[in-house]
């Protein structure tokens, strides 16, 4: 072992306790991910923009090299969802912007528990599965729950309700996103009881299912809707599938604005194009401009490369503030650009919560019309 390779192994040990310790301390998990990416230094360049491109996408997260291919990147105060979810867009749009495959991906979730060698141990777990799977997928798990072990998964799913009983029921609702965060009461052979808040039962009282997500299961479990008990403010869920694949991870929330709201498209501070928002999520934006501007941009060479779209969002106190967003064209439709936009925490925060205030208002509608 050379005095390099041995330097950078004790870096990428401290690094990974110093990790740990703060999780513990703060009580804030974090999800670890492991990748394989082959360095050609003959286009060193390239590396470095790919590098460049996955440490601001993940939001500045530390990024190591460990073992001669692989990478590891810390999503800190992440939980296995989210990891999964922005891992999977990451290398999507990686794949698109510079031609990179990325194949061979395990995650894991960090634990109270852990130590250096039961992390590393456990993500390396994932990452062999990945790279010695025929197809390409991400392999992912926890402490508490791996999707691929032979144990009953119902047995391993009631010792994470015994630690952890609060679940989030997603649906949609005449097209409307409806999220509830309910507390488990009770398991048994597969069937969940669960309480759950009085105002969001006419939401479920029609529903034949919803999707379960829980912080300690990497999975979204798919649930039928037994019964609904109103007198007891009780939903009973049962026949559970484990999702591999869930709309809930390829899909974002989005709702068109309520007013409108006045974006400007730029390259290097100049501007290219202005327009409405007539849609928006945390990860794209669809953007109506003059036929003539999609034109030009149509037959521009603009597609890929990193433009900023600029704009003003109402918060909870209706006071307006700036967000400047980096973005990349996805696609030109007659007068309709649509966007992916690389939010930084505090601009997608704002983002998400300018959503929420506008699904608050949908769903107030909604309530007035149940109960007509």
């Amino acid at each position: 072992m050379t005095k390099d390779t041995e330097i950078n192994n004790y870096l990428a040990r401290g690094i990974v306790e110093a990790n740990l310790n703060f999780s513990k301390d703060k009580k804030s998990p974090f999800s670890l991910v492991k990748f394989e990416y082959k360095v050609d230094l003959s286009d060193a360049y390239s590396f470095k923009d790919f590098i460049s491109f996955i440490h601001i996408y993940t939001d500045f997260s530390p990024i190591l090299k460990q073992g001669k291919d692989s990478f590891l990147i810390f999503l800190k105060d992440t939980k296995i969802h989210q990891a999964k979810a922005i891992i999977n867009k990451l290398f999507y749009k990686c794949n698109n912007k510079f031609r990179i495959d990325i194949e061979d991906i395990g995650i894991t979730l960090s634990s109270p528990n852990d130590n250096y060698k039961t992390l590393i141990d456990r993500v390396d777990k994932y990452y062999v599965m990945s790279k010695l799977s025929s197809s390409k997928k991400v392999f992912y798990g926890t402490v508490d729950f791996d999707y691929y072990d032979t144990i009953d998964p119902l047995k391993v799913i009631k010792n994470i309700f015994n630690k952890s009983s609060h679940i989030i029921l997603n649906n949609l609702y005449k097209g409307i996103p409806i999220q509830s965060g309910v507390r488990v009461s009770g398991f048994s052979e597969g069937i969940i009881q669960a309480k759950i808040n009085a105002d969001k039962i006419p939401f479920y009282e029609k529903e034949k299912f919803t999707f379960i997500q829980h912080d300690m299961i990497p999975d979204i479990i798919k649930a039928d809707i037994l019964k609904v008990d109103k007198n007891r403010f009780l939903i009973v869920l049962g026949n559970l599938q484990f999702l591999r694949s869930s709309p809930l991870e390829r899909s974002n929330i989005r709702i068109h604005p309520n007013k409108n709201i006045h974006a400007i498209l730029a390259k290097a501070h100049k501007k290219l194009a202005e327009g409405n928002i007539i849609s928006i999520s945390e990860n794209s934006i669809s953007l109506k401009i003059v036929s003539e501007k999609a034109k030009i941009l149509m037959s521009s060479d603009l597609f890929q490369k990193e433009l900023e779209i600029k704009f003003l969002l109402a918060n909870d106190k209706n006071f307006l503030s700036p967000i400047k967003v980096k973005s990349y064209i996805f696609n030109i439709i007659d007068e309709q650009i649509i966007l992916n936009i690389s939010p930084n925490k505090n601009e997608r925060t704002r983002i998400r919560d300018y959503i929420s205030i506008q699904q608050n208002e949908l769903l107030t509608a909604l309530k007035l019309e149940l109960k007509k």
